[in-house]
């Protein structure tokens, strides 16, 4: 699914849900595509998805204090050895 939010101005992005659903289909006229790209090229670029597998059960029969915990544990021991390794931590979430 494809849902429109609200950025930070409060407007729909609905120009680039039309993009993205007109290239999805096969419909796009290219002209999202020569636009400006979002991001830079990093050529010597790591990708890395992580999981805790059973979070979402054992969480639910938890205190919140306690899934805090572990979350801060698990993040804080990610940025340690991101900054150890000196390699950029785009986003946690």
């Amino acid at each position: 699914l494809i849902q429109e939010s609200n950025n930070a101005s409060g407007k729909k992005g609905s120009h680039r849900i039309s993009d993205l659903k007109s290239f999805l289909n096969g419909t796009s006229d290219g002209s999202a595509m020569n636009k400006k790209p979002l991001a830079d090229l990093f050529l010597e670029t790591t990708v890395m998805f992580a999981d805790i597998a059973g979070f979402t059960a054992w969480s639910s029969v938890r205190e919140p204090t306690q899934v805090f915990t572990l979350l801060e544990t698990v993040f804080s021991s990610f940025d340690q050895i991101a900054k150890a390794r000196r390699v950029f931590k785009v986003e946690t979430v």
